[in-house]
């Protein structure tokens, strides 16, 4: 049983609220209530609607609907080559070469290149110069690769001095932590929680809360958000970016580091407003 449904099922047992497990793996769970029922999968809750989740799955989206409400990195997406025939219509630049050159022309150096639907910091590449850029279009656009994505950006790159996950429930901010790197070593994973030694570090400090909670808000104006995981840095000029928005996020490395109480208060927070 995955941490998040575990919590849940502790979140249900301490509001009295009756739950059935649907499944085996004990990751399906169903909650009654109101004549309704609301399902809970693996990472997923009921709290988002489909189109939502999609947008946020796909970063490309994600900064189209979001660049004029905060601050992201420059985004733009690019077609594989060996797409599928049916998506041709839509190629613009017909080899992976083409793409290099474009990124090289609109893109200073570094800059990210990553697979459009990923997570996990999983093909992600930090690239210095054309090669590095090639090998990582390479590596997203391998069919053969079980991280593959037909759609690959490029994004502008950010001097990150601190990233935090904000955990936002119903527009609010609940949890805030900082993916702490200070003692860590990077093992190929750019993503800072997969640094071995780095830490999730609560934040409780007011101003902090305060500063994040505004930064985000401008998001709901535009989506009807109510759970979500935020991606947030703050560069060395002391900007805040919104990086990406996670519609399902993981709790694990937070309990790990810090104990399950904040994480249950999320979840009985959660069943209250479904109920």
């Amino acid at each position: 049983m995955l941490d998040n449904v575990s919590l849940l099922l502790q979140a249900c047992k301490n509001l009295n609220i009756s739950y059935e497990i649907i499944h085996p793996a004990e990751n399906l769970v169903k909650i009654k209530f109101n004549n309704k029922q609301h399902y809970f999968c693996n990472y997923s809750t009921p709290l988002i609607n489909q189109a939502v989740a999609q947008i946020l799955k796909d970063k490309e989206y994600t900064y189209h609907i979001l660049k004029q409400k905060v601050k992201l990195p420059r985004t733009v997406g690019f077609l594989s080559p060996f797409c599928e025939l049916q998506y041709k219509i839509y190629l613009k630049f017909p080899t992976i070469q083409d793409i290099v050159l474009e990124i090289k022309e609109h893109f200073e150096t570094p800059v990210i290149v990553k697979r459009n639907s990923g997570a996990g910091g999983d093909n992600v590449f930090l690239c210095q110069n054309k090669e590095e850029i090639e090998t990582a279009l390479k590596e997203i656009f391998n069919i053969n690769y079980k991280k593959y994505d037909y759609v690959a950006i490029a994004q502008e790159f950010i001097h990150i001095k601190f990233e935090y996950r904000a955990v936002f429930l119903n527009k609010e901010l609940v949890l805030l932590y900082e993916k702490d790197i200070t003692d860590a070593k990077f093992v190929g994973n750019l993503s800072p929680l997969h640094w071995d030694g780095a830490k999730a570090k609560y934040i409780n400090d007011p101003q902090i809360l305060s500063e994040i909670a505004n930064f985000a808000q401008p998001v709901f104006e535009e989506l009807d958000l109510d759970y979500g995981g935020f991606d947030i840095v703050l560069d060395r000029d002391n900007q805040y970016w919104l990086i990406e928005i996670n519609s399902h996020p993981n709790f694990g490395i937070f309990i790990r580091d810090n104990g399950e109480e904040h994480v249950l208060k999320i979840f009985e927070k959660m069943l209250v407003s479904l109920v």
